[in-house]
């Protein structure tokens, strides 16, 4: 059975690679969701959650198997909140806020499934994770979710 502390105590921020996009417009953030499926069944890792799962286990070894199960993104102008969904039924809830903070981040408020919202100023090139209470399957197919977030660019505040 998997434990947590408490469900904000796993939050990584691990940097993935992805292929790179064309620069959006200054009032526009690019946003991406990734939907990880974590479990104490199962051992394959996919290659390009290695880093994500080397970080998680520092706080529950337990977990050894992490699959990514969905992935979405969209250009979001400053202000705007939407929904993207992660697994199942679930949503996650993105407000990308107006301003950007005096280091240049993005700031943004989500709300994750079964949690309370969060707001926090995204580091470049970094996805910014958090263990949820939910879960996915039953027995030995019973995983537990993850979502990671990442906003682009990051720039010098505006002005």
């Amino acid at each position: 059975m998997f434990r947590l502390p408490s469900a904000a105590a796993l939050i990584v921020a691990v940097a993935v690679v992805s292929a790179p996009a064309c620069p959006p417009m200054a009032d526009e953030v690019e946003v991406k969701v990734l939907a990880i499926l974590a479990s104490e069944h199962h051992t394959t890792v996919d290659p390009k959650l290695t880093e994500f799962a080397k970080q998680v286990q520092r706080k529950e070894p337990s977990l050894t198997g992490f699959k990514l199960d969905n992935s979405s993104g969209d250009t979001l102008k400053l202000g705007q909140t939407k929904k993207f969904p992660v697994s199942g039924d679930e949503v996650v809830e993105v407000t990308v806020n107006k301003d950007r903070n005096e280091k240049g981040r993005i700031t943004l408020t989500i709300k994750p499934p079964g949690l309370k919202q969060i707001t926090y100023a995204c580091v470049c090139d970094k996805f910014f994770s958090i263990a949820t209470e939910h879960y996915e399957g039953k027995g030995k197919d019973r995983a537990q979710l993850f979502i990671a977030i990442q906003a682009s660019p990051c720039g010098p505040p505006k002005k």
